[in-house]
């Protein structure tokens, strides 16, 4: 009875829990009656809230079971709003009241005090924001524009965010729980298709997290700084930082910082990229390429006594007016240590935002927080319903690859009969598998025992001549040679593959290995891919071990057609070696464009031929020649003629490396 009791409080408590609460309504300027665009709106101590829209408008979803709350909606330079959740009716017009602005402190400051502000917020950095990862949900949304400002596609989703320590600058993980796009102009998203990474918007806009170099005091030479005005922000006063590029130094950025006066946190900045700093080809994670223009807004919030990354806005104007925009919202912040997003559902720096995401549906967010759209992508998907040119509701390649997390949603079975249901597409049967390439660098060892013996060896000009070249040393016993291997793997099935290998020595010895062959793997995890791979591959080896230099009093002469005129000449004397080389690797997945592997193996010789070979020195192009034996030349082990092997009947070798993708 007390454990159906305790099931029942629980399923209730759920219930109550899932319910939901919606506020919709508009925040304004209390004196001019303008839309406040980016205000924050949202319950800050449960870390919930969202952004308001261009116009002011907002939606805000709350759980029922935080209806005793108060909804808090502020923005820099206004009075904070707060007002119970039960005394609100939808829509609410909010009327944010305007603080005067101060400049007594502006006067006595310069410019190496208010770069000392900077500095002392920056050595504040890990008291003011979390030093331990943390997880929230955000909504993302991009779009593009033409020159004519006309919207070609939006595309838009609820994201799993999860940040690391604002003590490191490790970046963090990004996955993707639900999203939707609009394309009308399928063509020209052809045509300037190639935006990756736009949904790592919470890793890449943090300001704070990544120490851009205008609150970066190595860079402060290159910048100047003053105080623009002190304005308010939650009733307490702030510093309002304007920088721009120094006379004569190299700052990329211009814009506005605003920091907390007691607390020294970083509440917000506003910042473009100067036409100089525009050039850079790579500035990740800041956008970099040809742009006409690149700005950025950025917000933070505070939950109890820490400050995370809340919003953000990016435009970038292209040369012909056109603009591709990004904008995040952090929507709820979830409560204690953050949990890394799982490796199966985490979206890469690569991927584009707009192949992953699918159709438009009001309806479509179910109680997920959002961002309201402005008047121009209104009109986009209005215009998208009359054109029909929804694309499918969710990519099905890309799911199959990730297998994420989606909210239930109407799809067709193959009868045409409709169904609900998370889709979890089978991996084991993908769509359209194309070949592909992983390159494989390693380094181990090849275990070739070659017992101490006394080696002699000559070259003779003819059978009864006097000896061109004559060497003789001891040779120390020696059971492996350390190599190092490249290897290019073809995939022309998810299983399946053709592997070429090239193996070299470290030093000391004539070893030249190449393989070619046919392998399988099997992924033995459910997680983090953990792939058993085998191959059987046909092995064409050179192997010989120097004896010592021999000196040429001879002068020119010629060895198989190849001229020689060193005055010192090595000698090797070794096999070449046809095997069947079989091994079996085991590989962990570090991320899906790396995995790091230990793999042995099994050399079964099946034909073999003895060589001396011939290597110059000190020349600027060392000649070489391989000569089988014959009755011109003359080896001996411990005295005795010798044309046998030194290399055991069968051998193995370990090695370990990484495998790109």
């Amino acid at each position: 009875m007390r454990l159906l009791t305790t099931t029942l409080l629980l399923l209730w408590s759920s219930l109550i829990f899932c319910q939901t609460i919606v506020i919709t309504g508009n925040v304004r300027d209390a004196g001019k009656g303008t839309p406040l665009a980016y205000a924050h709106v949202g319950i800050p101590e449960k870390g919930i809230g969202t952004v308001t829209g261009h116009d002011g408008s907002f939606t805000l979803k709350i759980p029922q079971a935080y209806g005793q709350s108060k909804l808090s909606v502020s923005f820099i330079g206004y009075a904070t709003y707060e007002r119970p959740l039960d005394g609100l009716r939808s829509p609410v017009d909010i009327r944010l009241r305007a603080i005067p602005t101060s400049l007594q402190e502006v006067v006595v400051m310069d410019e190496r005090a208010v770069e000392d502000i900077i500095r002392r917020a920056v050595r504040r950095i890990p008291d003011n924001y979390p030093d331990r990862p943390s997880s929230a949900t955000g909504f993302y949304r991009e779009s593009r524009t033409n020159a004519v400002q006309e919207y070609l596609y939006m595309a838009e989703g609820v994201l799993d965010i999860y940040k690391t320590s604002y003590e490191n600058n490790k970046e963090g993980q990004v996955g993707l729980i639900q999203g939707r796009k609009v394309i009308l102009s399928a063509e020209e998203v052809e045509q300037h298709s190639g935006f990756s990474s736009g949904h790592m918007a919470a890793h890449r806009f943090d300001f704070v997290k990544n120490r851009e170099d205008f609150i970066d005091e190595k860079y402060f030479g290159d910048y100047k700084y003053w105080i623009e005005t002190v304005t308010f922000y939650e009733g307490k006063p702030v510093y309002v930082i304007g920088f721009n590029r120094a006379e004569g130094g190299k700052g990329r950025m211009k814009g506005s910082i605003y920091i907390d006066t007691l607390s020294y946190a970083f509440l917000r900045a506003q910042f473009e990229i100067l036409p100089e700093g525009l050039r850079r080809i790579d500035d990740y994670p800041l956008y970099a390429g040809n742009w006409k223009a690149n700005r950025y807004t950025v917000n933070y919030r505070k939950l109890d006594d820490r400050w995370y990354f809340s919003n953000a806005l990016r435009e970038g104007v292209y040369r012909d007016g056109g603009i591709y925009s990004n904008e995040i919202a952090i929507t709820e912040i979830l409560p204690g240590r953050g949990k890394p997003v799982p490796y199966l559902e985490r979206l890469e720096r690569g991927d584009e935002f707009l192949d992953i995401t699918g159709e438009y549906d009001e309806d479509f967010w179910n109680n997920y927080n959002t961002t309201p759209l402005s008047a121009g992508l209104k009109e986009t998907v209005v215009q998208m319903r009359n054109q029909e040119k929804a694309t499918e509701v969710f990519d099905s390649t890309f799911i199959a690859r990730l297998q994420t997390r989606r909210d239930s949603v109407v799809r067709a079975n193959s009868d045409g009969s409709e169904f609900m249901g998370k889709i979890t597409p089978s991996i084991d049967k993908p769509d359209g598998f194309k070949w592909r390439f992983q390159a494989v660098v390693g380094a181990g060892t090849h275990f070739l025992e070659t017992p101490a013996a006394t080696m002699r060896a000559a070259f003779l000009e003819n059978p009864d001549g006097p000896a061109i070249l004559n060497a003789a040393a001891d040779w120390e016993a020696r059971s492996f040679e350390p190599i190092a291997h490249l290897d290019l793997n073809l995939f022309f099935h998810p299983n399946f593959f053709v592997r070429g290998g090239w193996s070299r020595d470290l030093w000391n010895s004539i070893y030249r290995e190449r393989s070619l062959g046919l392998g399988t793997q099997l992924n033995l995890s459910k997680g983090r891919p953990f792939f058993l791979r085998a191959a059987a591959q046909h092995s064409h080896h050179k192997y010989a071990r120097k004896i010592a230099a021999a000196a040429n009093d001879f002068g020119k002469f010629k060895a198989d057609g190849k001229r020689f005129n060193a005055d010192r000449i090595n000698l090797y004397y070794g096999s070449r070696i046809h095997s069947l080389k079989l091994s079996l690797e085991m590989a962990l997945e570090l991320h899906p464009g790396q995995e790091i592997f230990v793999r042995g193996g099994y050399m079964l010789p099946f034909a073999r031929q003895q060589h001396l070979y011939l290597k110059e020195r000190r020349q600027l192009f060392n000649k070489k020649q391989r000569l089988p034996l014959d009755d011109r030349i003359l080896v001996e082990r411990d005295g005795e003629p010798f044309d046998g092997r030194v290399t055991p009947e069968q051998s193995f070798f370990v090695t370990v490396g990484l495998v790109f993708k």
